[in-house]
């Protein structure tokens, strides 16, 4: 598979040193397969920890729909919430066993686009279930076997999704640094100051109870400010590190503790884009074993 993309303007960057497709095409798809069934578990579990999420109960319309939901503005959200809950747990559960099925994995796309903006459409976006949309449409677009080369298109695709969850996180990291910069100059607290770190803790817990650990940095921000820089870098970075088999784990571990800090100290969850983190870095088909066998 090297030899067929060596020359293509961007995988040929992934060709290098650790690159991500030097196993065997058979090796790296079959995990791939696993892993997308994996996944299709792990979307079940997002839509089971959302029955329990009551808040447009309370509503007898959506706040402010999102453009998807402007045609739906006149049904009661209550029904919408169902309608969409009962489809995506029903098409999840036939995608574990149907993996590659093309209706039902754009069905199960284009209801969990609905249902987010739903979810969306009460006055706040929560933005943790966007790299998870993501994924369902790359593998949305994974031909399936009676396509020619469909194992070396369902590869690129998977490390296609590989690369915008990193690169997303690329761009998180250069407008910190972006706006840090242009605040240095125009603003008397930017992201070169400590007390950058204090201000994000004070507006985080005028919306939030503060936890105990915020607190704690609250009061020792210079220490939480050290922490702070080190997220920016790795965000920053994240996207070279797709380019290279072996950083997918070791960026996977630090964004999923980064995202446990912040979970710790904000009381802000992103338990959808840990999943993601998981299935995509962690579960990674590209990473070389490094155990070596003994004889």
């Amino acid at each position: 598979m090297k030899d067929k993309i060596q020359s293509h303007f961007f995988w040929k960057h992934a060709n290098g040193a650790f690159s991500l497709f030097d196993k065997p095409v058979e090796i790296i798809y079959s995990k791939i397969v696993s892993n997308i069934k994996y996944s299709y578990i792990f979307f079940l579990f997002l839509i089971f920890t959302q029955l329990s999420n009551k808040n447009y109960v309370l509503h007898e319309s959506m706040l402010d729909p999102l453009w998807p939901m402007l045609l739906f503005k006149n049904i009661s959200p209550v029904s919408i919430a169902l309608f969409c809950q009962i489809s995506l747990i029903v098409g999840f559960i036939l995608l574990t066993r149907y993996y590659n099925n093309r209706f039902l994995k754009g069905f199960v796309f284009i209801i969990y686009f609905l249902y987010l903006a739903f979810l969306n459409s009460f006055g706040k976006i929560n933005h943790g279930h966007h790299l998870a949309l993501m994924i369902l449409f790359c593998f949305m677009l994974m031909p399936g076997n009676k396509v020619a080369n469909y194992k070396e298109k369902t590869i690129l695709l998977f490390a296609s999704a590989q690369f915008f969850l990193l690169f997303s996180y690329s761009l998180t990291g250069f407008w910190k640094l972006f706006w840090g910069i242009v605040e240095f100059f125009t603003k008397d607290v930017s992201l070169f100051s400590p007390l950058s770190f204090r201000n994000i803790l004070i507006e985080q817990f005028q919306l939030t109870n503060p936890p105990l650990l915020g607190v704690w940095f609250l009061e020792h921000y210079y220490i939480g400010y050290i922490f702070y820089c080190a997220v920016v870098v790795i965000e920053l970075f994240a996207v070279f590190a797709f380019f290279k088999s072996n950083l997918h784990k070791i960026w996977g571990v630090l964004l999923i503790g980064m995202h446990l800090g912040i979970h710790l100290v904000l009381n802000v969850n992103m338990y959808p884009a840990i999943m993601a983190i998981g299935l995509l870095l962690l579960m990674s088909p590209f990473q070389k074993s490094s155990t070596k066998r003994l004889y």
